[in-house]
């Protein structure tokens, strides 16, 4: 009896399928192909790392995928929509460089060179230098994987939590 036992599910193992399963291909390097992009489309998604020091501090993923020290914020679409999780917050780039922000004017051009204007007071600009590090930031950051396609990505990206940040409601504690 313990022979069959073992026969019979040696058999259902085998039939099963537990070979180990197929790898699965590596996606290609770098920004999605332009051939993928529809006509509204004008984000460059890529994967891109933003470090504090030498600590990770915000991923974006190809796949839109927005991560800040290790919690998940939500999606950037190519289209320049980013949607958190819970559906209930939008923000978007237009294809002009403005997001529309409650107090002042957003603009982040080609270049990933972002301008914030508040009435009566100076702009405050940041920038990416030759070697992904922040310009104008009064944190030491870098970004890592930034070409020239992704700069205006990798701003808004880096930009994302602190909008996000500043348009949901207040929690009391």
């Amino acid at each position: 009896m313990k022979i069959t036992r073992r026969l019979l599910l040696a058999a259902l193992l085998l039939a099963g399928g537990c070979a180990p399963a197929p790898t699965p291909p590596r996606a290609p390097e770098g920004p999605l192909p332009a051939r993928d992009a529809s006509p509204e489309d004008h984000l460059v998604l890529a994967e891109l790392r933003v470090l504090r020091g030498d600590e990770p501090y915000l991923v974006l993923y190809r796949n839109g995928l927005l991560v800040e020290r290790g919690e998940a914020l939500g999606t950037l679409h190519p289209n320049g929509t980013f949607v958190d999780f819970g559906g209930t917050l939008q923000i978007r780039l237009s294809s002009d460089g403005s997001v529309s922000v409650p107090a002042g004017a957003l603009i982040i051009d080609a270049d990933g060179t972002a301008t914030y204007r508040l009435p009566d007071a100076e702009p405050e600009v940041l920038r990416f230098d030759a070697e992904g590090r922040v310009v104008g930031s009064g944190t030491p950051l870098r970004a890592v994987g930034l070409t020239p396609r992704t700069r205006r990505t990798a701003m808004f990206a880096l930009l994302l939590p602190d909008l996000l940040r500043s348009q949901r409601p207040h929690r009391i504690e």
